[in-house]
């Protein structure tokens, strides 16, 4: 959500021009001759064929110059330059400085038809006293191009298309804020990956306006099932848990439940989207209880004037039941100069079961962009946001002053 473009995602490379000459790749041209396969740029289906000698020069990564691959590497880098917390309560205050993102986006455009890329994420944290560094795949998945951009498959670990903020990423330079509100955390969790198969695409129904979909089937994911020692009567499989702690099914070796999801959006005047999102999967251990999300989000682009909307309802089977969780996230935001843009946003969650957690977030802050021109993805911020707990009473307050850069 809060896309300050809605650029095409690095898995989708751009289409060359119909009239452009047409250039053979430079890697192509200088690969000497050799015993070790054909020299020119020959059809995928001659590569995977070919046999490679193991005592040959060079990598295997090396030889795949010769195909008509260009491969990519880009980043996202983003750093609190401050970061103060002051919870409710008497609890003291927290501030100091903190790396907040590492992304690595590694991908490669195989003739323009098949497009795999990994997305990896470095996570400093704390444990023990200790700095571990943990690295993270966000995704790792292949496009295929059936019909151009009208019909692509897509398979491996991929991002659920549920909303607008999974659906074209978070990358620090994109997003307003700095954190991830509570709303993204709780109702439709980000990142939101699973493992499966998703068909999507666009298509241009009006001059200027985009029909866009997707559908998927997946593994699903599921709430981690721990067993309490300290309490007999915890020897049942754990359920109605938060949604922020579900993992992906990587492997489906407990049962064959599968999830199925489907999104659609629509371009119905220039300048507003608005977007319909739908899951439902098994999400325990045993396949025996279902979660059902439903969610809406509208984009409106007017001149420096941009306001994104995004809601979502989640129903939550349990033994004696089912929790209904439902929450919602805005913002807005006004380009008042090329380096400045001033936002005001708010995010709510209601948990069912857990009304204790249940709070609303107000936030207002400013984006600056050094280079507009020259460095549009460079861009520092400063926000602040009070965060007011309904259950239990009391504001949680925090400042970040952030810098952030795509490369």
């Amino acid at each position: 959500m809060w896309i300050l473009a809605l650029p095409a995602l690095p898995a989708m490379a751009q289409q060359p021009a119909e009239d452009a000459p047409t250039q053979s790749s430079p890697a192509a041209e200088e690969a000497p001759p050799s015993k070790d396969g054909p020299t020119t740029t020959g059809s995928l289906e001659d590569f995977l064929q070919e046999e490679v000698p193991p005592a040959s020069v060079g990598s295997f990564g090396y030889r795949l110059r010769r195909y008509g691959i260009t491969p990519y590497i880009h980043g996202v880098l983003a750093s609190n330059l401050l970061q103060f917390n002051k919870l409710a309560g008497d609890a003291p205050a927290r501030y100091g400085s903190e790396l907040l993102d590492a992304h690595l986006y590694i991908g490669a455009d195989i003739l323009d038809v098949v497009v795999p890329e990994v997305f990896l994420e470095l996570e400093p944290l704390q444990f023990f006293g200790s700095a571990f560094q943990w690295l993270n795949v966000r995704y790792a998945q292949i496009d295929f191009r059936l019909l151009r951009e009208h019909l692509v498959m897509r398979t491996g670990i991929f991002l659920i298309p549920f909303g607008t903020y999974n659906t074209y990423s978070y990358p620090h330079f994109i997003t307003r804020l700095p954190d991830r509100p509570g709303f993204f955390q709780e109702l439709i969790p980000s990142p939101w990956h699973e493992v499966g198969v998703q068909f999507f695409g666009e298509w241009e129904y009006a001059p200027g306006r985009v029909l866009s979909y997707a559908f998927y089937v997946t593994n699903g994911r599921v709430q981690p099932d721990f067993n309490d020692p300290s309490n007999p009567n915890d020897d049942g499989i754990d359920e109605g848990g938060s949604l922020a702690f579900f993992g992906p099914t990587f492997v489906e070796d407990t049962n064959n439940a599968k999830s199925v999801g489907a999104r659609v959006a629509v371009e119905v005047i220039k300048g507003l989207s608005i977007g319909a999102s739908a899951y439902t999967g098994a999400y325990t251990v045993n396949g025996a209880r279902q979660l059902s999300e439903l969610g809406v989000d509208t984009s409106f682009q007017r001149g420096p004037l941009s306001v994104d909307v995004e809601a979502a309802y989640a129903h939550q089977q349990i033994t004696d039941g089912a929790l209904d969780k439902w929450g919602y996230a805005a913002v807005v935001a006004y380009r008042a100069h090329s380096m400045l843009e001033p936002l005001v946003a708010v995010d709510e969650v209601r948990l069912d079961g857990q009304p204790q957690n249940d709070r609303r977030t107000w936030s207002v802050g400013c984006g600056f962009f050094p280079f507009p021109d020259k460095v549009p993805t460079a861009v520092g911020r400063a926000v602040y946001g009070a965060t007011v707990h309904r259950g239990e009473g009391g504001t949680d307050h925090r400042l970040t002053v952030e810098v952030a850069v795509g490369f």
